[in-house]
């Protein structure tokens, strides 16, 4: 992977982060007698043993609340076999792909019937943006979704979780191919911002950029004021995005990848690989990185906008029919790269 950058902090921090992750591993990991709480469907098994397998977000150090456990009603839903599907990823888009939609590639290859339930939280069934996928795919109609009520504990016999190599090139094009995304030529040039009533991590000049960018056409847009299908729909018409690094820019997923150009924009103290990776298994066009200043608090840094408005004309005027990567320039996206 191309770790060449303007910036050479990031070089250096791309390089060594990437070295860390040579492998990608596919799992089907089969459980035996597993009892899930219904909040986040989290495991045990014999009363006492967490199932690991069952936490998204490990960061979080989560358990099963012991009151609920001490509560249950002694009658749970029974099921001989079932696949653990999301609990709790789908709250946050990036772990949506990553954790749970990119989960189905390994369903044909597990061998389990095509009617296997697939168990899921009614809350995360009824995120939107699982719904909106939903509303898209017949091939998502097709399963045998079982959605767990929040209030119902479920006994498997037998528990399948996938975890599929995220980041390769199949698990993106077959994540893809579910949404039956229309043929869009792109042609907007985007500013994803954030709103910082909402949220930290957003640009303490934001005046001067927004300024500078919409003297080359860009338009500010805040993708957390947007429905999920605007939101597609942006990113299907976008060819150029600046975006501050955060969980809205893993939708590049949507952009057309053969002609999207995208510039992130991150603090210093909080230098991030996801997205990087990300456009380079997708085949993006055109991916480059300009770092700004220290995050202070967790909330607001500056960034250079001379530095800013000097990589957003390279983007511009770049006439490659390659892939370019920071410094680096390669050969076009092909189907199976």
């Amino acid at each position: 992977m191309p770790t060449q950058f303007t910036d050479p902090g990031f070089s250096e921090f791309i390089a060594k982060d990437t070295k860390r992750w040579t492998m990608q591993e596919s799992t089907i990991v089969e459980v035996t007698d597993v009892l899930l709480e219904p909040e986040r469907l989290l495991g045990s098994r014999e009363g006492r043993q967490l199932v690991e397998q069952t936490i998204v977000y490990k960061h979080d150090r989560q358990y099963p609340f012991i009151l609920p456990n001490l509560l249950r009603p002694a009658k749970c839903t029974s099921f001989d076999v079932a696949i653990w599907y999301d609990g709790s990823a789908t709250r946050n888009y990036y772990h949506h792909f990553v954790d749970a939609l990119s989960s189905l590639q390994l369903l044909e290859q597990s061998g389990l019937p095509a009617d296997t339930p697939l168990l899921i939280t009614r809350q995360m069934y009824e995120m939107d943006f699982f719904q909106y996928l939903y509303r898209r795919s017949p091939e998502m109609q097709k399963l045998n979704w079982y959605v767990v009520g929040p209030k119902e504990w479920v006994k498997v016999k037998k528990l399948y979780k996938f975890n599929t190599a995220a980041f390769s090139p199949a698990s993106w094009r077959n994540m893809r191919a579910l949404y039956n995304l229309p043929n869009n030529a792109p042609w907007r040039k985007v500013f994803l911002n954030r709103d910082r009533r909402r949220y930290g991590r957003y640009l303490d000049n934001e005046d001067e950029v927004v300024a500078m960018l919409k003297r080359h056409g860009f338009e500010e847009v805040f993708a957390e004021n947007l429905n999920i299908e605007q939101q597609a729909a942006l990113f299907q018409e976008t060819k150029y995005l600046v975006a501050l690094t955060g969980a809205g820019l893993i939708q590049q997923f949507f952009m057309t990848y053969a002609q999207g150009h995208v510039i992130e924009i991150m603090p210093r103290n909080r230098l991030m690989p996801e997205y990087y990776w990300q456009a380079h298994t997708l085949g993006m066009h055109y991916y480059d990185v300009v770092v700004g200043g220290n995050m202070r608090a967790g909330k607001e840094y500056p960034v250079e906008v001379n530095m800013l408005e000097i990589a957003v004309v390279r983007m511009l005027e770049n006439q490659s029919a390659g892939r370019n990567y920071g410094l680096t320039h390669l050969p076009a996206a092909t189907p199976n790269n």
